[in-house]
C-alpha cells in the first residue's frame, strides 16, 4: 500500500513546535580515582609481587646479568614505566577535550539525521564578549549568573578517571541536573577521542526519541500515538492480544495509512519508523515491509511470523 500524497505536507506538519531544552554548555569535570593505578595495586598480594619480581631477576641473570646488575636494571625498567604513566596521566587539559568533543558527537547526531524539532541544545549564557575573552586568556567561560535557573533548564558536571583495563582508556560519568533538581546520569568507558561519543549517544536517543503519547497531525486531523500499557511499542503472539491490549486502554490499532503516516516521521519527531518489522493494524490484519507487492497488508495466517509489534491510537 502507498502512502498517500499528502506524505510531503505531514513532514512540515509535525505537531507543535515545542522549544528544545536549554543545557549550559560549561561543563565541569572533577578527576576521580585511578581506577588502573588501584587495580594494580590490589591484583596481587605482595608475596605474588615478590614472585614475580624474583623470576624476572633469574632470567635476567640467566642471560648473563650478574645480581647487581639484574637488580639495578628491574629499578631502572620500574622507575621508566612510573615516568611515562606519570607523563600521560597529568590530566591537563583533559575537561576540556570532554567538554568538546561531547558537544560535537552530540551535535553531529543532528546533522546525520532528520531531525524538524530538536529536543536538546547547548547554550551559552554568558555574552560573546567574556566568552571570547576567557578563551584568550586560556580559561573556561564558567561564570554562572545569579538567574540561571531562569536561563537554562539543565545544568551538567562530569567525572573522569583512568579505567581499570589499564590501556589507557579513560570511565567517564556525566550528569545532567534540570531546574526541579531532578538528574540524568549517563555513563561511557573507551580511548579519550571517541569515549564522549558513546555519552552523547546515549543522550541523543534519550530526549530525542519518541515518547507517547505523541500527536502527529494526519491530513486535517490530529492522531495521538498512546503507546502500549507500558508506554512503549508491545509485543503480541496473536491480532486478538494486541486487540485487547489497545481496547483496555480504550485505544484501537492504527489502519495501514495510519501506521505509515506515522512512519513518515520518524523516530526522532514524534512518530515510530516501521522498519523490518511485522506490524499489527486495524481489521485484524498485519502489516509486513517485506512484502510490498501486491500490498504489504495481509492476513495473519499468510506471513511467516508468530511475535507481531503493535502500539495503539487514539
Amino acid at each position: 500500500m502507498k502512502l498517500k500524497s499528502l506524505a510531503l505536507i505531514l513532514l512540515m506538519g509535525v505537531s507543535a513546535h515545542s522549544q528544545a531544552a536549554r543545557l549550559w554548555a560549561s561543563i565541569p569535570f572533577i578527576r576521580g580515582a585511578d581506577l588502573c593505578a588501584y587495580k594494580q595495586a590490589y591484583s596481587q598480594t605482595r608475596s605474588e609481587y615478590m614472585r614475580e619480581m624474583t623470576g624476572l631477576a633469574s632470567q635476567l641473570m640467566q642471560s648473563g646479568a650478574k645480581g647487581d646488575e639484574a637488580l639495578d636494571l628491574l629499578v631502572t625498567f620500574d622507575a621508566l614505566y612510573d615516568k611515562n604513566v606519570r607523563l600521560a596521566t597529568q590530566y591537563k587539559y583533559m575537561d576540556v577535550t570532554l567538554e568538546n568533543t561531547l558537544k560535537a558527537y552530540f551535535d553531529s547526531y543532528y546533522r546525520n539525521f532528520p531531525v524538524v524539532n530538536r529536543k536538546l541544545e547547548f547554550v551559552h549564557m554568558n555574552n560573546i564578549r567574556y566568552i571570547m575573552d576567557s578563551i584568550n586568556n586560556g580559561q573556561r567561560p564558567g561564570w554562572i549568573p545569579n538567574n540561571a535557573g531562569a536561563l537554562v533548564d539543565y545544568m551538567a558536571y562530569g567525572s573522569y578517571s583512568y579505567a581499570p583495563n589499564c590501556r589507557g582508556g579513560i570511565q567517564v560519568t556525566l550528569t545532567l541536573v534540570s531546574s526541579d533538581g531532578s538528574t540524568k546520569t549517563y555513563q561511557g568507558q573507551g580511548q579519550p577521542s571517541v569515549v564522549m561519543s558513546q555519552i552523547a549517544s546515549t543522550m541523543f536517543e534519550d530526549f530525542q526519541r519518541t515518547k507517547f503519547p505523541a500527536t502527529v497531525q494526519i491530513g486535517r486531523r490530529n492522531l495521538t500515538i498512546v503507546g502500549t500499557h507500558n508506554g512503549s511499542v508491545g509485543q503480541a503472539t496473536s491480532m486478538r492480544q494486541a486487540e485487547r491490549a489497545c481496547d483496555n486502554i480504550y485505544a484501537r490499532l492504527p489502519n495501514a495509512n495510519e501506521l505509515e503516516a506515522i512512519d513518515a516521521y520518524g523516530d526522532w519527531n514524534g512518530g515510530v519508523s516501521i522498519g523490518q518489522t511485522v506490524w499489527a493494524i486495524s481489521g485484524g490484519k498485519v502489516y509486513h515491509p517485506g512484502l510490498m507487492n501486491p500490498t504489504p497488508v495481509r492476513n495473519p495466517w499468510s506471513v511467516n511470523t508468530k511475535v507481531y509489534s503493535y502500539y495503539c491510537v487514539r
